[in-house]
């Protein structure tokens, strides 16, 4: 029986597929109409509602979390979830593979965004990480490394969704208006601006991402791939 959770998860499909090809225009209507049903759906969703929403079993779908195609996150009771977000972007690109004839759609999508990542030089995009030993100088490199891949592909439409993220995080109280301010400044400075706080290595470039609205943007995979070569780079 199909739960009203079930439902709203369903319909998140749709609104995916519209906001990747949405016009910046668009955009604030296609987020308000996500936030509200992954409000309904969850945020995050079990491994048994995240195999019946992909078409797998569960035997599959703990195989590929095994694997870390498919991401999780740890809940307070100690459940291991899969973040809502994540699993309809994953359902998009299988549905297209599926239409493609695919059989084996899971499969295509992780090869396919694995070799994406691996064609990226990432240590190309890493500052000196051990410029000084310290923890809080590691979290820095990493959060630059994130966000000079999200700068790589950065887009009008990425631009119009941060911008919005900023305006929804002030008004739910969870960002601090100084930022918010300071963060409005960098998105009303045009394209140049914004790319230049995402991939300087500066104090104040710094300050700044660290309340990004751009985080959430970068592929699951690159993701992956730029932690791992992270910690290559720091423990070599």
């Amino acid at each position: 029986m199909h739960s009203t959770r079930d439902s709203a998860l369903e319909a998140l499909v749709p609104v995916e597929r519209m906001l990747r090809r949405a016009e910046p225009a668009a955009v604030d209507d296609l987020l308000e109409l996500r936030a509200r049903l992954e409000a309904i759906a969850g945020r995050t969703v079990t491994r048994g509602r995240a195999a019946r929403f992909l078409g797998l079993t569960q035997t599959s779908i703990d195989r590929w979390i095994d694997d870390g195609a498919v991401p999780t996150v740890p809940e307070r009771t100690g459940r291991t979830m899969v973040p809502t977000r994540e699993l309809v972007r994953l359902r998009v690109e299988m549905d297209a593979e599926r239409v493609a004839g695919s059989q084996r759609p899971l499969s295509r999508v992780v090869r396919r965004r694995r070799a994406a990542a691996a064609e990226i030089a990432m240590a190309d995009l890493v500052p000196n990480p051990m410029t000084s030993p310290s923890g809080h100088r590691r979290a820095e490199v990493g959060d630059l490394l994130i966000h000079r891949l999200i700068e790589r592909g950065l887009t009008p439409l990425d631009i119009a969704i941060a911008r919005w993220q900023l305006d929804r995080a002030l008004e739910a109280g969870d960002l601090h208006p100084q930022w918010h301010a300071a963060w409005r400044e960098v998105l009303d400075g045009g394209e140049k601006r914004v790319r230049t706080v995402l991939s300087e290595d500066s104090a104040e470039a710094a300050s700044l991402r660290q309340t990004s609205p751009f985080k959430g943007r970068l592929g699951h995979e690159e993701r992956r791939r730029a932690f791992a070569v992270l910690k290559e780079l720091t423990t070599a």
